[in-house]
């Protein structure tokens, strides 16, 4: 027969002690984490203040480093206008340069340059070609309200049909010259410009020298019959037909008769562009100056903040420290 052995009582188990991170109290009232509750820990503060800059930006390191940047800043600034003013004056030697080189050029065929209906080139223009044909006398418009030698001016544009060679039956637009719009004629332009009529262009083959314009855009309608608002190679080709070129030519030889004056160059009518090289040696210059002047705010910024956070380290650590949480005897 087995005994009962007697049951031994169990051993009390102690009290859990209140975590300082979750019980602020004995009685197990929970309080939120908050870095107020550890000491030395640094409280969160609001942005700083305009008096913060002030008194960061005024010490004796911030104004040697303002002066420095100030200065680098000038130089930056007077090289990048430099580079500017530069780059005008080398597109305006290179323009002078590219005009000696139009105006020297020897006249070659047109049929070495440009086929008729074929796009027109930025390189094609104030070429000096050859185009052998014979002036329409009915194909001819005025072009009125130009200015030449500083007067008023009216364009005489004729239709030269070219003979023979690969272009057979081509049309060149052809510039023969311009007569002024005065007296008489302005008139007759004022009244609807139906007795207005250009002096008859040569008769017969005709070898035309002359250099190659840009073609401009339709001018203005409501014009009488016989004018036109601009040198427009696709209005003229819908009055006098296809194929055509895609230019018109400024006649220089031969002179024309009828009180005709030769028209201005379509030389004189490039303008010089910028050189880019020191264009873009003069942002860069520009760039530089910026990029000194945020250094120095940059740096201020962080100076700043370091300030701040050594004042509120300060006065974090100089705090006493929170009596100890009761525990259990």
């Amino acid at each position: 027969m087995v005994t009962p052995q007697p049951c031994r009582p169990r051993a009390a188990r102690p009290p859990e002690r209140p975590r300082h991170d979750a019980v602020g109290v004995a009685d197990g009232t929970r309080c939120p984490r908050s870095p107020a509750n550890y000491p030395g820990t640094v409280p969160p503060t609001s942005r700083p203040d305009p008096r913060d800059w002030l008194r960061a930006a005024t010490t004796p390191r911030m104004l040697v480093l303002l002066l420095l940047v100030v200065v680098v800043a000038v130089v930056c600034g007077r090289l990048g206008a430099w580079q500017w003013d530069r780059a005008g004056v080398r597109g305006e030697q290179a323009l002078e340069q590219r005009k000696e080189e139009l105006m020297a050029a020897p006249a070659v065929p047109v049929t070495e340059v440009l086929a008729p209906q074929r796009t027109f080139e930025v390189e094609h223009f104030g070429r000096r070609v050859v185009v052998e044909g014979h002036f329409v006398p009915d194909q001819q418009v005025l072009v009125p309200g130009r200015h030449v030698d500083g007067q008023e001016a009216v364009l005489v544009l004729t239709a030269l049909r070219v003979d023979g060679g690969p272009h057979d039956g081509a049309i060149m637009p052809v510039l023969r010259g311009w007569l002024p719009q005065d007296g008489l004629l302005a008139d007759r332009l004022e009244a609807g410009g139906a007795e207005v009529s250009a002096p008859a262009p040569p008769t017969g083959r005709q070898e035309v020298v002359g250099m190659l314009g840009s073609s401009e855009a339709a001018g203005e309608g409501g014009l009488p019959d016989g004018f036109a608002g601009g040198i427009s190679v696709g209005e003229l080709a819908g009055r006098w037909g296809t194929p055509m070129y895609s230019t018109y030519l400024v006649l220089e030889e031969p002179a024309q008769p009828g009180g005709l004056r030769p028209a201005p160059s379509p030389v004189e009518e490039l303008r010089p562009d910028p050189n880019l090289q020191s264009t873009a040696y003069a942002f860069e210059w520009w760039a530089f100056a910026l990029f000194a002047v945020a250094f120095w705010v940059k740096v201020l910024r962080d100076d700043v903040r370091d300030r701040r956070l050594e004042a509120r380290i300060v006065a974090a650590t100089s705090r006493p420290a929170e009596s100890p949480l009761p525990t259990d005897s």
